[in-house]
């Protein structure tokens, strides 16, 4: 007996080819992923270059998810797999084997469908990982290569993770079998349901999440805020989508039926009552393929959207090719021998400064409520800001000016118009605001912070500004003890006639001069230590580019996967329905159906069932965009254009794809249904 389970086994994945081919190779395609990106991974962290340790970590992030995926994908298809063999199963029963027999026989077509996906995935991903290599190390910036390697353990961990899988899938066919009585599993995949009942509480709690989470989506102005609350939208929608689909069609479905000129008609009454009667079935198969849709465009259109705008990143976050921030306070002639030091390691390159910002302000952050400021963050105001202030002094040798300004006056720049009273409160003090222009406007380019409002301060009040240099900041809630604010001393610059291995030698000379010469500063025997933020155009690039480039090749992965999910499920889906459709439509032909009625039914029907979750999915993708839009401004990407232009590339490519998909299932559907009749 145990001679005759393989070849039953082989027999049966031969026989039934049209659903097993396509399980097999999705199969594969996963394990052949998995494989890839595991490799991938593993060549970044022999790699060398500035930047390689985040793509290393995204793409590590990366294997988590497909074995997730891949886990969750292979469930879903096996389930469809037994609904077509129950009746093939029940007959084994009925003609005496024993279900031992047939737990035998599933154990055998698992194994064998397991050595057919594993060893077509892992030979095709060691065949074409190469090619991945070449595309990735082109993503990162191509200024190093990616080591190409064939780890043994991606290939055992691939083997052991996805025979875990196929092990389970087999367990839970057997256990489905050993559940059963013979003549359940002969009719099994011919069983017909009931019509559903019109559930109006479910499908008003599936709007209320729905619009929940569209409405977290639009209304949430803080980027932090947005992305904290992103997983909570996002898990708001997918229940919202769920309920809707299982029972907010259901109802849609049965007032169409209530509507007699609409639903006596050839073409309406055959389509309505054939998806009401299957609107079980169809509703998570509906809803999965819109889901999974959704994360297929925001995946691609966000990370393409980051890898093609990281210039812009770029000079958000280092406008100039040298960035230095020095938050201490430091005294004029510790500034002068800093700026001497620039000079100086600039003339031994033979490259000229130019384009300096050589600013002492003070940064700061807090709440407006109308005219009023808090400078704490503990403080729940209306709107968020941030504040560069500056002494009178300093404004007017950044502006060249003779400016005046009472202890009791404020000079303002606002480069939003934010603001439109002519008194201020802030600090706990009441200040006439006078409107001025700002040389070179804010030191740091903040346009990614939205939601914030973005202020320049010229202040010449000596309750404030302390003589040793530091900014006395009143607390509202603890006016008696005040918070003393170190400046910041910010020195910027750009290199004229350089090159990038220049602007990367300028500032590791300057850097390091730094470091060893603060500890004979006056400010350090005083303070903790130096605050440093400094930066340099070249090294931003590349880490952004071999960040966005792996953000944007594991967004590409992720868009594959999703993709194919989506393939499989309808597919699957059509080949289902093709088979439990073709009596039906025979029967109709029968009584008097045309065979031009059948067709146009049939069309309509698919047609539903395809456009339904496809517009969904653009409709959930408008309403997430405001969301992503502020996530994306967390990482410095505040390009609206960009970030438009990319998510619609992305949905017009992905519905051409979807429609080739339509067009394609439908095909095996109508064969399906006219080889029946």
């Amino acid at each position: 007996m145990f001679k005759l389970y393989p070849k039953l086994a082989f027999q049966n994945l031969k026989s039934n080819y049209r659903i097993t081919v396509p399980y097999l190779l999705s199969g594969a395609g996963i394990i052949m992923m998995y494989y890839m990106l595991y490799a991938l991974t593993m060549g970044t962290q022999q790699a060398d270059f500035y930047g390689v340790t985040s793509a290393g970590t995204v793409l590590g992030l990366g294997i988590y998810v497909i074995a997730i995926f891949g886990a969750i994908f292979l469930f879903y298809t096996n389930s469809f797999l037994m609904k077509r063999r129950k009746k093939e199963l029940g007959l084994y029963n009925i003609l005496g084997m024993e279900k031992r027999h047939i737990a035998g026989v599933i154990l055998s077509e698992t194994i064998i469908s397991a050595l057919i996906c594993l060893g077509l995935g892992i030979a095709l991903g060691v065949a074409f990982s190469k090619v991945f290599f070449l595309i990735l190390e082109k993503l990162l910036g191509g200024m190093n290569p990616v080591p190409f390697v064939i780890p043994a353990a991606g290939i055992r961990d691939a083997a052991l993770l996805f025979a875990c899988i196929f092990l389970a899938t087999a367990l839970y066919n057997i256990l489905q079998v050993r559940l059963s009585k013979p003549i359940e599993l002969l009719h099994g995949g011919e069983v017909g349901e009931k019509e559903p009942k019109a559930h109006w509480v479910l499908a008003i709690l599936g709007f209320v999440l729905l619009g929940a989470g569209y409405y977290l989506a639009v209304t949430i102005e803080d980027p932090i805020m947005a992305l904290f609350l992103f997983f909570v939208a996002v898990v708001l929608v997918v229940l919202g989508t769920y309920l809707l689909f299982i029972t907010g069609i259901t109802a849609m479905l049965k007032l169409l039926k209530k509507n007699k000129g609409f639903y006596y008609k050839t073409k309406h009454f055959t389509t309505v009552s054939g998806m009401l009667y299957r609107m079980k079935q169809n509703a998570a198969g509906l809803a999965s393929i819109c889901i999974l849709f959704t994360c297929l465009l925001v995946t691609v259109s966000t990370t393409f959207c980051l890898y093609t705008g990281t210039r812009d990143v770029v000079e958000t976050m280092c406008p100039r090719d040298l960035d230095f921030s020095i938050a201490a306070n430091l005294r004029k002639e510790e500034i002068r021998s800093f700026q001497d030091q620039a000079a100086q390691i600039c003339a031994n390159h033979e490259v000229e400064m130019a384009d300096v910002v050589d600013r002492l302000y003070w940064e700061l952050a807090g709440g407006r409520q109308g005219d009023t400021f808090y400078i704490n963050y503990d403080y729940e105001a209306n709107t968020y800001a941030v504040f560069e202030v500056y002494s009178l002094e300093e404004y007017n040798r950044i502006s060249g000016k003779e400016n005046t300004c009472q202890a009791d006056e404020l000079l303002l720049y606002d480069p939003d118009n934010a603001f439109d009273g002519n008194t201020i409160n802030i600090f706990g003090k009441d200040y006439q605001v006078t409107k001025i222009d700002f040389p070179g406007g804010l030191t740091q380019n903040r346009s990614y912070l939205m939601g914030y409002q973005q202020y320049c301060l010229v202040m010449n009040d000596p309750d404030l500004l302390q003589e040793n240099g530091q900014l006395r900041i009143p607390i509202y809630d603890h006016p008696d003890e005040p918070f003393l604010a170190n400046p910041t001393f910010t020195y910027n610059f750009d290199l004229v006639g350089h090159d990038p291995e220049t602007i990367q030698a300028v500032y590791k000379e300057l850097h390091n001069w730094l470091f060893d010469s603060y500890k004979h500063w006056d400010f350090y025997q005083e303070s903790s230590g130096l605050s440093l933020n400094a930066r340099n155009i070249v090294s931003e690039q590349e880490d952004l580019a071999a960040m966005y480039g792996g953000v944007f090749f594991l967004g590409l992965f992720m868009g594959a996967l999703f993709l194919l999910g989506t393939v499989l499920i309808i597919y699957y889906k059509q080949v289902s329905e093709g088979y439990e459709d073709a009596k039906r439509f025979g029967i109709m032909q029968k009584v008097g159906m045309s065979h031009r009625e059948v067709k146009e039914s049939i069309h309509s029907q698919v047609l539903l069932v395809f456009f339904l979750p496809l517009v969904t999915a653009a409709i959930h993708l408008c309403f997430a965009f405001p969301m992503l839009q502020k996530i994306l401004a967390l990482m410095q990407m505040a390009n609206f254009s960009l970030i438009l232009t990319s998510v619609a590339c992305t949905v017009l490519i992905f519905g051409v794809v979807y429609l080739a998909i339509y067009l394609l299932t439908a095909r095996t559907y109508y064969k399906i249904v006219a080889s029946a009749n």
